[in-house]
């Protein structure tokens, strides 16, 4: 049982870091903070749990919320 758990925990840490670098390599530059993107991917490459970890929580910027707006027909124009 020790070694199913153990084969299934780095199977979720492989999964994670080839998420991190797939993600660090198509974020545009200027979503990316911290490093560079050459760098960050080097610090994937040399230090991939950790580089992983602070790519998710430092690494890069969220999207900024763009709000939805409602769109207004011309028949309720009309009505009003």
């Amino acid at each position: 049982m020790t070694t199913v758990v153990a084969w299934v925990l780095y199977a979720v840490i492989l999964a994670l870091y080839i998420w991190a670098l797939v993600d660090c390599v198509q974020t545009p530059a200027a979503q990316i903070r911290g490093l560079p993107k050459v760098g960050w991917l080097l610090l994937l490459l040399a230090v991939p749990i950790l580089g992983t970890v602070l790519w998710r929580n430092w690494g890069k910027r969220s999207v900024p919320v763009v709000p939805v707006t409602t769109v207004t027909t011309v028949s309720e124009e009309a009505s009003r």
